[in-house]
């Protein structure tokens, strides 16, 4: 009797059984981060919702052309508040785990827009104090001017109290002034200045 035969086909059976339990490792750690993505979108959302975070952006909104300069402390947790939030998002969709159009759509994009439109100088000067400020932040609100813009989508700001038809901010967030910088653009400096 020939023994080779039978190594060789249990050798090929044991390999096929390798590459299946591969198959389904690799489909549960898929699964697994779906689950995830999922639970940390909704905590998010949750916490960019909920009344307190919504009551903070209002307050930032209402500030004057200027105000950034002249933030009380109280104004200035409330935008370290959102902040930190926006900048998590941000780093969530850089890294890959939560989705980009869902990011901009649902959770933070038009609010990223405005906020970034009220408070770009602070943020910059903060960048120039600090160093490492908000870049994640910084990186999104570049990603969603672009998504919107390529998508044709609008997103005005309109100032409380005032008549007006709002401010394109697509459009205005192109200016040279306001355009945030892409994680190209961050990356790139960040090495410049080293």
């Amino acid at each position: 009797m020939d023994w080779t035969w039978g190594w060789t086909a249990v050798g090929a059976i044991a390999t096929c059984v390798l590459a299946v339990g591969i198959v389904f490792a690799i489909l549960q750690v898929r699964e697994a981060r779906k689950s995830t993505n999922a639970r940390i979108a909704m905590s998010l959302f949750s916490e960019l919702r909920n009344s307190e975070t919504i009551e903070k952006l209002r307050h930032i909104y209402e500030l004057k052309p200027d105000g950034a300069k002249y933030l009380s402390i109280s104004q200035q947790e409330d935008m370290d508040y959102v902040l930190d939030r926006l900048d998590t998002l941000g780093n969530l969709v850089i890294k890959g785990i939560v989705d980009k159009e869902l990011a901009i759509e649902t959770y933070g994009g038009p609010p990223a827009l405005r906020f970034w439109y009220k408070l770009k100088d602070y943020i910059k000067t903060m960048q120039n104090y600090r160093g490492y400020y908000g870049e994640n932040f910084e990186a999104f609100v570049r990603l969603s001017l672009d998504y919107f813009r390529e998508k044709g989508i609008e997103v005005k700001f309109y100032r409380k109290g005032e008549e007006d038809k709002g401010i394109d901010l697509v459009s205005k967030l192109q200016e040279d002034e306001f355009r945030p910088r892409s994680l190209e653009e961050i990356k790139r400096e960040r090495k410049m200045t080293r």
